[in-house]
């Protein structure tokens, strides 16, 4: 399918010969990948975006689990936009893999993100499906998953070193004791009992706050400056304990990789990776299609009212302000009357759409932003907001 197609000089043969795990952890710092998986609840996006048969959606690529949900949800297309080239060779694999490869080398690549053979199962199974750009890409780069996909990128790296320094604060029994515990109400007593005066003190809390977390969290500056000025440290504080009495660590595939370093049950992995659902993500893989550029400019480039559903992420947090009023704007004049869209927020005072462009056509949807917002499994998000479009008569 050429919708996933990133253009590049064209290259013939095998892929080269065996590398390993060394290579792979220096190519996974020089991947240009910063998101192996997307820290953002699928059952939030499920419920928000609200996805019927035949819906056209636009998302944001990252690693492509939005993606290919909205596709499994039903959408008859998807947009996954990104100005990073690499996060779209990362999604290209992932369509490559619902092609080529079985159920268990795709749970093993994009849940564990390891494989003991990176180099043969790609020959075999994922560089054929690949077009010339992205054979060029992943040529140099397989070897990755020798070492651990989720392990050698930026994020993971600040991700790991945190669970590992949990790990350290909580003593030898914290993972069997979490792994044990029998309901969400039994963990946070666990919690509250045990761990939380282990995890935050005066020392873990400049740990926790140093610039490279934060940085990792937030890429960019303008971001991490409104999250100092709204203490998001202390408002993750408060939400990591809410989460420990709402959702059993075991099942939460956000938080389990994190703290303990091992990866959650195929059958808590995001929609489309549960292994029920990989035969419909294979039927529903063509329905993906790739665009490199801004987000802003793939909604302005829409006919009026052609996507029934927008998952913005957090790109409006740090859009600069011209940029921001330009994604309002075309975001109303994209969405299909009765369409919706979901933007998360690290902030409190989360952007909304604002400006004549967008006024009156754009609603939040209060209740269900707050129901939303509280069923959040990642913690990272001070708001979900829901916008519904609706019709705006002619003057």
């Amino acid at each position: 399918m050429g919708g996933h197609r990133l253009g590049g000089a064209r290259r013939t043969g095998a892929a080269p010969g065996p590398r390993g795990p060394l290579l792979g952890r220096l190519h996974g710092l020089g991947s240009g990948i910063v998101f192996t998986r997307t820290w953002e609840d699928c059952e939030v996006d499920r419920r928000g975006l609200a996805i019927v048969p035949g819906a056209r959606a636009l998302v944001i690529a990252s690693a492509g689990d939005k993606a290919l949900n909205a596709a499994l949800w039903g959408a008859a297309e998807v947009i996954a936009v990104d100005t990073n080239p690499a996060q779209l060779h990362l999604v290209a694999l992932r369509l490559a893999a619902l092609r080529g490869a079985d159920d268990a080398a795709i749970g093993a690549l994009f849940g564990e993100g390891r494989v003991a053979d990176p180099r043969a199962l790609y020959a075999a199974a994922l560089r054929p499906h690949l077009d010339e750009a992205g054979r060029r890409y992943w040529d140099r780069r397989i070897d990755i998953f020798a070492s651990g996909l989720h392990r050698h990128n930026r994020l993971g790296l600040a991700i790991g070193g945190f669970g590992r320094l949990v790990r350290l604060l909580a003593g030898r029994g914290f993972v069997p004791a979490i792994m044990a515990v029998p309901d969400p109400a039994a963990q946070g007593r666990l919690y509250e009992r045990r761990y939380r005066r282990r995890f935050w003190n005066p020392l873990t809390r400049r740990l926790f706050g140093a610039t490279v977390l934060l940085r990792s969290i937030a890429l960019d500056p303008r971001e991490r400056e409104a999250m100092q000025r709204e203490r998001f440290l202390e408002e993750l504080e408060r939400r990591i304990g809410r989460l420990a009495a709402m959702v059993l660590v075991r099942e939460n595939p956000y938080w389990l990789p994190a703290l303990t370093g091992r990866g959650v049950s195929p059958q808590h992995e995001t929609d489309w990776l549960r292994p029920a659902n990989l035969a419909a993500a294979r039927a529903a893989a063509d329905r993906v299609r790739l665009v490199h550029g801004s987000v802003v400019d793939a909604l302005a480039a829409r006919e009026p009212g052609s996507l029934d559903a927008i998952d913005l992420s957090n790109v409006p947090d740090w859009l600069p302000a011209a940029e921001l009023a330009r994604l309002w704007a075309a975001l109303g004049r994209a969405l299909a009357p009765g369409g919706r869209a979901v933007i998360r927020s690290a902030l409190r005072a989360a952007p909304l759409p604002s400006g004549e462009a967008a006024a009156g056509r754009l609603l939040r949807d209060d209740a269900l932003s707050g129901e939303l917002t509280a069923a959040e499994r990642t913690g990272l998000y001070a708001t979900v907001s829901v916008l519904r479009a609706v019709e705006v008569d002619a003057p």
